[in-house]
């Protein structure tokens, strides 16, 4: 059998589940099988269908609130805009759902080919495109870190 990476990696989607419960792994990365690179809609669709039985039996979930089929995403060179139909500032997405949402968003196939690392994630709240959305990208560790200056 050959063992072909780059093949696979192309055929793959990562979206990001977070633990039932707080520990010392925090947010894990799950990998599941595509027809094909999925941009930032589909990814965060697979994200909003929630962790399949064998990812809930290892203890994964989603923190993501239902959306109800609201939530939208669009990618453009390095960055892209996530309108999500709740509001960041009041606690209904917590610190937990903003990193799942923008690493799924980050780790999808975003134009321009930054790392995933530097991909801007511009959350609009309500789902209201404003010039002050949420803009956070994912760090290395999985969790979403506030984008200044």
């Amino acid at each position: 059998m050959t063992h072909r990476p780059a093949r696979l990696a192309k055929r793959a989607a990562a979206i990001v589940l977070a633990p039932l419960l707080a520990g010392p792994y925090g947010i894990e990365s799950v990998t599941r099988r595509t027809d094909g690179p999925l941009g930032p809609p589909q990814a965060l669709g697979l994200l909003l269908d929630g962790p399949t039985r064998a990812e809930r039996e290892r203890g994964l979930s989603s923190q993501v609130p239902p959306m109800d089929g609201r939530l939208t995403a669009t990618a453009s060179d390095g960055a892209v805009d996530v309108l999500v139909p709740v509001q960041v500032s009041t606690g209904e997405l917590d610190v937990t759902a903003v990193s799942q949402l923008a690493c799924t968003a980050a780790h999808a196939d975003v134009p321009g080919g930054r790392p995933a690392t530097e991909v801007d994630i511009r959350i609009h709240e309500n789902l209201e495109r404003t010039g002050t959305p949420w803009t956070v990208r994912c760090g290395p560790g999985g969790n979403a870190t506030p984008v200044t200056g």
